[in-house]
């Protein structure tokens, strides 16, 4: 059984993070131009990057779904992984390895020297660490891919606790909780992760395991009031993103999981209960949207780059060729003044995303990971589905 609702939670955590980023680039804009140019995109979405700790959430969710009628096996716990491995890697290697040949082509070496330079952190060891999705003072060659290394992380500790019975899932899931707070209270974590320690203590992995435990209730048919918590858990999550305060170091730590993770828990719980309900043709677009996820996820950001590269070079063109008048050129120019270039650069940016999204998963992602699955051919095909169930952000 596929949980289209949980897809429709993806589609809406990874346009959470899009919008993140676009007004992100519209700040950075308009401090480039000095123009006194504001953002299009403000209110919660300002607090965007909720929608990792949705993933974070959605991905320890699943992580039970998948495995619950699964023997309990070593062949179960490798099975699995080779299951996030196949999901996993591929994908992210192709996207790192675009933005890599970029910077080769800009810098002469597949990183950016200034950042290596600062943190004291090798190149070689940068370029082998990004590869395997390892912990490490930078962010991996794809910024966004942060996320993965905690994702991986998950999935290694879920597969550990895998080896107990399979009765003892929410103890165990309750005692890695404990350890984590404790050493995250004990000050054994710090910024997103840049060390082992760092990681394994690192507090965001309270979303995983909370989520874990709603998917145990889920599966033992604990299914209480579905459409009440997911009302609350969207409405909850919402307005905590509206009042939360901006990024600052508490709240990417603490702050966002003390903020979001309830209201993401209630908001999937509800979700996965209300599956029987989704249908028509708004509920088929956002479960395609939610397959793509992954591919959004990992190339939003160097489409919404190329597109800032891109438009300037357009408008000098049509102004210097075309004779356009500049007020329209302007709207090819993120960061003048006016909203008519936030409006533009929001609209095409989210179309661009999207569409490049779908081209990479059914050109790319979902070939590769039907190809990979052939070395599972001991698992039946519908066990092989179940357990490559989308996760990652």
């Amino acid at each position: 059984m596929r949980l289209d609702t949980i897809q429709a939670l993806r589609a809406l955590a990874a346009y959470l993070v899009i919008f993140f980023h676009i007004r992100a680039l519209e700040l950075e804009a308009a401090t480039a131009t000095s123009q006194g140019d504001s953002p299009l995109i403000g209110g919660f979405l300002s607090n965007g990057y909720a929608g990792v700790d949705l993933f974070f959430v959605i991905s320890g969710f699943i992580m039970v779904f998948v495995t619950a009628n699964r023997p309990e096996s070593l062949s179960t716990i490798r099975d699995f992984l080779l299951a996030r491995i196949f999901r996993i890697y591929p994908t992210w290697w192709f996207f790192a390895a675009i933005l890599a040949t970029y910077m080769v082509i800009t810098y002469g070496v597949p990183w950016d020297p200034a950042a290596l330079a600062e943190s004291g952190n090798g190149g070689v060891n940068y370029v082998i660490r990004s590869i395997f999705l390892l912990p490490q003072p930078n962010f991996p060659i794809l910024g966004v891919g942060w996320t993965l290394v905690h994702e991986m992380y998950f999935y290694f500790a879920f597969a550990f606790i895998l080896l107990a019975p399979r009765k003892l899932l929410p103890i165990g899931l309750l005692v890695w909780a404990a350890i984590v707070t404790g050493g995250a209270l004990a000050g054994w974590t710090e910024s997103f992760g840049n060390t082992f320690r760092d990681l394994i203590f690192y507090p965001m992995t309270l979303e995983f395991i909370a989520g874990a435990l709603a998917g145990w209730l889920f599966v033992k048919g604990i299914r209480i009031f579905p459409l009440a918590a997911f009302l609350i858990g969207l409405v909850s999550l919402f307005v905590v993103m509206a009042y939360l305060p901006p990024p600052n170091r508490f709240t990417l730590i603490w702050g966002r999981v003390l903020a979001f993770t309830l209201p993401c828990v209630l908001l999937v719980y509800g979700a996965a209960g209300l599956g029987h309900l989704i249908k028509g043709a708004l509920a088929k677009a956002m479960t395609t949207l939610g397959d793509w996820s992954y591919s959004l996820y990992l190339s939003h950001m160097l489409t919404l780059a190329a597109l800032t590269r891109i438009y300037p070079v357009i408008a000098h063109k049509a102004e210097a060729k075309l004779g356009l008048p500049t007020e329209l050129a302007d709207m090819l120019r993120l960061g003048s003044p006016g909203i008519l270039d936030n409006v533009f650069f929001t609209v095409t940016g989210v179309i661009a995303v999207t569409i490049v999204a779908g081209f990479s998963f059914y050109l790319f992602e979902r070939p590769v990971l039907k190809l990979l699955n052939r070395f599972r051919h001991r698992q039946p095909d519908k066990v092989k589905a179940r357990l490559a169930e989308t996760t990652a952000p």
